[in-house]
């Protein structure tokens, strides 16, 4: 046999043996559409050719979620975490998947190490602060909350502006209640619309009732019918 002709074998094998460049690709693509259908296999296999890939280890992780099993998803998705050094995008994953089977308290720790990493995380501070409602931790709700409200979700904003009108964790202040509704009904939230205008319609102590403005909310809420 000649050298050329003993070579070829040899590369064969490590083919089969390892899996090359060609297997790779095939196996990452057969991973994510297979991670859809709770099959694993294919994750699997691309993983065994390519460890040190973490969005293989979230996509293994989301076949397992798929299929039932949640305990091994969170481990292939806390892979995914160490594997890409604590990405936050990771860890804002592996909390979505966490919530869901309401580990809430594992949730919130991985949304906290996000959040400290990427400030302006709007997602992760939302997540955050449900995690915390369901924990009923008021406080760090009340925070994670407010964060999200700065950062621009209106479902935050309205929710600011009711503790403020209940005094739920927070002093009564008619101002800032108005503050918080005024920018979720101006981002077109439903609910603080319709707040809105009862608000100007009623007043507040300090704040008169206000009859053009209750007009101008009444006809905005009459387009989100």
């Amino acid at each position: 046999m000649t050298a050329a002709r003993f070579f070829l074998p040899l590369i064969l094998l490590s083919v089969l043996l390892t899996g090359t460049s060609v297997a790779a690709t095939d196996y990452a693509a057969a991973c994510r559409d297979e991670a859809q259908r709770g099959l694993t296999t294919a994750c699997e296999k691309a993983i065994a050719v390519n460890p040190n890939d973490a969005e293989l280890h979230a996509l293994l992780g989301h076949a397992y979620f798929a299929s039932g099993f949640y305990a091994e998803g969170l481990q292939a998705l806390r892979e995914a975490i160490t594997v890409s050094r604590g990405a936050p995008a990771y860890r804002y994953r592996y909390a979505g998947f966490a919530a869901l089977i309401n580990e809430y308290p594992k949730a919130a720790a991985e949304l906290e190490l996000a959040v400290a990493d990427e400030p302006r995380n709007l997602k992760a501070w939302t997540l955050l602060a449900d995690c915390y409602r369901y924990m009923k931790d008021k406080p760090l709700a009340l925070r994670a909350g407010r964060k999200a409200a700065e950062l621009g979700d209106p479902a935050e904003s309205y929710i600011l502006s009711t503790l403020y009108n209940s005094g739920d964790g927070v002093s009564i202040d008619p101002k800032e209640e108005l503050r918080w509704l005024e920018r979720a009904a101006k981002a077109g939230y439903a609910a603080a619309v319709q707040d809105i205008v009862r608000f100007y319609a009623d007043g507040r102590p300090g704040i008169p009732p206000d009859t053009a403005k209750r007009d101008y909310w009444q006809r905005k809420a009459k387009k989100l019918e």
